[in-house]
């Protein structure tokens, strides 16, 4: 006769509680992996439309920070899903008590934003201003060389409507010193600066090289002045709540892994042949 504990568990139990245990069992095995339990199944990001980082192909949703946080949710075991928003209804329905989003990117930290929104420690992507420029064919045509800010007075830059400017910029423009001119895409900009409706254009570095050479426009120059503020991080945010601490703290530690490994540089290589500036 048999010692009960060298009976097989399933074999112990009355039928009824045999098949529960089995379907239990094999919920447990179906079930996907989760990296933490606390976090959620699901997550429902939004951005604007913004190349290369958030891009509509044919309906789909691609771009560079798009394959970065796929990649990130799956190795946290959440399910995410992108979808696009105008950048000021997004802010605005961050920014309410009752607004339908809960997250978003790549956004900069402020201070009014830390009020209602959970920040992490590590960024999505560092984003470096840059100024570009028309070298024309001649020289009397062209503006002359951009070493320092004072050398856009009296001048018109164009910048993206909602994007946040640095510092010296806005100040610059408040004073006088120039104009700024917003329009609702990066292309519109750069092909205005190209027609010389505008003298300049104020983007993100990356954004600013990747419509030139999508559009195809010869005799427009990067150029860097010396400037403080010209660089500022942007991270994927999170609506407060009491889950959105652990949540930002996920996305960090996976962030970090993501980098160590080399992920971010293949990544970053498939859209742009080159590495982003590392935070």
């Amino acid at each position: 006769m048999c010692d009960g504990a060298a009976v097989p568990f399933f074999h112990r139990l009355r039928p009824r509680a045999w098949l529960a245990a089995a379907w239990a069992a094999t919920a447990l095995l179906a079930a996907p992996a989760r990296a933490d339990d606390a976090l959620p199944a699901r997550l429902v990001c939004h951005d604007d439309l913004f190349v290369p980082y958030f891009m509509q192909n044919q309906g789909r949703i691609e771009g560079l920070n798009v394959d970065v946080l796929r990649e990130a949710a799956a190795r946290l075991g959440i399910a995410i899903e992108f979808r696009a928003m105008p950048w000021r209804r997004l802010e605005s329905e961050l920014a309410r008590p009752q607004g339908t989003v809960d997250c978003a990117f790549a956004m900069s930290r402020t201070p009014a934003r830390e009020q209602y929104l959970e920040f992490g420690k590590v960024p999505l992507q560092p984003t470096e201003y840059a100024l570009f420029v028309r070298q024309a064919a001649q020289p009397a045509h062209a503006l002359p060389a951009v070493g320092r800010l004072d050398d856009l007075a009296g001048k018109v830059i164009g910048v993206r409507a909602g994007f946040r400017l640095p510092e010296a910029i806005a100040a610059g423009a408040a004073q006088g010193r120039w104009s700024i001119a917003e329009v609702p895409t990066d292309a519109a900009n750069f092909q205005k600066l190209a027609l010389q409706r505008i003298d300049a254009v104020l983007a993100d570095g990356i954004v600013g090289q990747y419509t030139v050479r999508q559009l195809k426009l010869g005799g427009i120059a990067r150029v860097a002045p010396s400037s403080p503020s010209m660089r500022f991080d942007t991270y994927i945010v999170f609506r407060k709540s009491a889950a959105s601490p652990a949540l930002a703290a996920a996305f960090d530690r996976v962030f970090r892994q993501m980098r160590q490994d080399g992920t971010f540089a293949r990544i970053t290589s498939a859209y742009l042949g080159a590495p982003l500036l590392e935070p």
